[in-house]
């Protein structure tokens, strides 16, 4: 394939709903985070009505009552509306100018997407119901994923290449998508986690109340929790074996993915120095892993504060985000003739219909 004809298909091109494609994974973001201080903060049930806000429409909300946990779980609703506007202008605009049948159905599951979290969301307020919230949380992650993608295929350089299926097949794909499923299963069990205060279950590190495993018995946990109560100042509830095996686990799965990602990005440093998106990626993935698993240790010694908190669970959002977009790349990237333009080398596979 020439240059040309790269270029060709790059003209068809939509710039502006490419940007409201990236407007609503960029906007996600935060409102993963601001998510985050809402179950940070124990706001989750400040506003105890929905789709209203004590009584008032939504967006009459007065001001002056965005105070304490209220302005927490407010400004996150807020947030949420503006990401389904985005959501529902990018299927509408794309129902009208995107050719690709299968990217304006991508579009279309955004906007499902969005609903049905703003749905889950709703009902979590209405039915007083931890496990929703749980569901709430994951989804979302999920959905920042569905944003991204949408956004991936609506770029110039995946319009450049040429119409394929994606090559899920090579290694780097494979790895990659292992890498990401690991990552979710992870912020699974983080969110399980959180919303059953098991945060400071086992309050120390490296190890688990002095041992290499916490305990397994009623023996056992009777002994922590008598060593919690003598902490006096540190606000150590007592906690059952459940809070304490789903923290555990949510550490052990911390190393898995620290290792998963790890082997990535020396595949990806080592296999593909000459592809520029996915090498940029990997970097990425470093550093978001780095600073996600220094966030988690602070989170225990410093007593989990709210903001910290906050920052590892959005943090985690772009560690699981940075994982799908080298599995994506890869299917695009990886296998194809090498006669792409500088940058965009060796494609395999597109959504092309």
């Amino acid at each position: 394939m020439s240059d040309s004809t790269g270029d060709l298909r790059a003209a068809g091109h939509n710039r502006g709903l490419y940007v409201v494609a990236l407007l609503t994974a960029l906007c996600t973001f935060p409102l993963i985070f601001m998510g985050g201080l809402v179950t940070s903060h124990r706001a989750g049930l400040a506003v105890p009505d929905w789709p209203n806000t004590f009584g008032y429409n939504m967006f009459t909300f007065p001001i002056s009552h965005w105070v304490g946990g209220v302005f927490y779980e407010h400004t996150h609703r807020l947030a949420g509306t503006l990401v389904g506007m985005l959501a529902l202008l990018l299927a509408g605009w794309a129902y009208f100018a995107e050719p690709r049948r299968r990217v304006r159905w991508l579009t279309y599951w955004v906007l499902i997407g969005v609903i049905a979290q703003g749905v889950l969301g709703g009902l979590r307020v209405v039915l007083v119901d931890t496990d929703l919230a749980i569901i709430h949380g994951c989804v979302a992650q999920a959905f920042f994923c569905l944003t991204i993608l949408a956004a991936m295929t609506m770029s110039r350089w995946w319009r450049r290449l040429p119409p394929a299926p994606l090559n899920w097949g090579s290694d780097t794909a494979v790895l990659a998508l292992a890498a990401t499923a690991v990552v979710f299963l992870q912020l699974i069990c983080g969110a399980v986690m959180r919303h059953y205060d098991a945060g400071l279950a086992i309050p120390d590190l490296p190890l688990a109340y002095g041992r290499l495993l916490p305990p397994l018995d009623g023996e056992g946990l009777y002994r922590i929790n008598a060593w919690r109560a003598a902490q006096t100042g540190a606000n150590l509830e007592p906690v059952t074996l459940v809070q304490v095996w789903v923290h555990f686990a949510h550490r052990v799965g911390a190393l898995a993915a620290a290792g998963v990602g790890t082997a990535l990005i020396v595949h990806v440093l080592r296999r593909h120095r000459g592809q520029p998106l996915l090498v940029r990626q990997a970097w990425l993935l470093a550093v978001l892993l780095a600073a996600q698993l220094t966030l988690g240790v602070l989170v225990v010694l410093l007593g989990k504060p709210a903001d910290i908190a906050s920052y590892h669970v959005a943090v985690g959002a772009g560690v699981l985000a940075s994982t799908f977009v080298i599995s994506v790349r890869a299917a695009r990237l990886v296998g194809a003739p090498a006669t792409q333009p500088a940058g965009i080398a060796q494609p395999t596979g597109a959504m092309a219909s």
